[in-house]
């Protein structure tokens, strides 16, 4: 007897069609809905209430807090900024040239961030300025002037002239002393910081006139620079 209904049951798999992902189906005793329920006593709404998201069966997307500001907009990002980088104020040279025609940097003495930061020139400088060439071909003034980093444009505008440009590390001990020394009246002055590890080549180069480069060859370089120029001016 066993046999014969296993016999039927394999003759009755051949009959039925393959199983495939076209023609899976549900069977219909597997959901029954509670509206259609019989006997349970929740007929009209089932129990969803009138109206309003919960009736419609609809869901909030991920993060939906009701309306109010949601958790990951109130909570600030955190581990996209590096502490490490410099943030260097910018100066651009036909800036540089308005405030010498006006009268507020005077071209005949050395001009150091303390005065670009009294006369207004920069905001506030958090790590040092960075001189930018934009406007060389409108400057004209014959200037001394240190800056934390200049653009090789703005460095042939101002050697152009005949002036002279240093490149001068400041850590931020350095630049309170230097942008208010009034605070430092009778204590003892801090000592100026060396340039970190990965500064020193920038401070040490020739080419960005660094100010622990070996005087004799910076000068050298300024006299080519400006003999080349001269030249080409011919």
């Amino acid at each position: 007897m066993a046999s014969c209904y296993v016999q039927k049951n394999l003759d009755a798999l051949k009959k039925l069609p393959r199983v495939a992902l076209n023609n899976i189906r549900d069977l219909p005793e597997a959901f029954i809905t509670v509206r259609s329920c019989p006997g349970s006593g929740r007929g009209k709404t089932a129990g969803r209430g009138h109206k309003g998201q919960g009736q419609r069966g609809t869901k909030p997307r991920l993060g939906f807090e009701g309306g109010q500001t949601p958790f990951y907009l109130r909570i600030p990002k955190h581990g996209f900024k590096n502490k490490f980088e410099k943030v260097y104020e910018p100066l651009n040279l036909n800036r540089l040239q308005y405030l010498i025609d006006s009268g507020r940097l005077n071209p005949k003495e050395q001009i150091t961030m303390h005065e670009l930061w009294k006369t207004g020139a920069v905001g506030k400088i958090k790590d040092g300025v960075k001189l930018l060439g934009t406007g060389n071909e409108w400057f004209q003034a014959k200037v001394d002037i240190e800056v934390s980093k200049a653009s090789k444009t703005a460095i042939e505008a101002i050697e152009r002239q005949g002036g002279k440009i240093t490149c001068a590390h400041y850590n931020k001990l350095g630049l309170r002393v230097l942008l208010k020394p009034e605070k430092f009246e009778g204590k003892p002055i801090p000592r100026r910081a060396h340039p970190p590890s990965k500064l020193l080549p920038y401070y040490s180069s020739v080419e960005h006139r660094g100010y622990l480069a070996d005087a004799e060859q910076v000068e050298k370089a300024r006299l080519e620079s400006r003999k080349s120029k001269e030249s080409e001016v011919d």
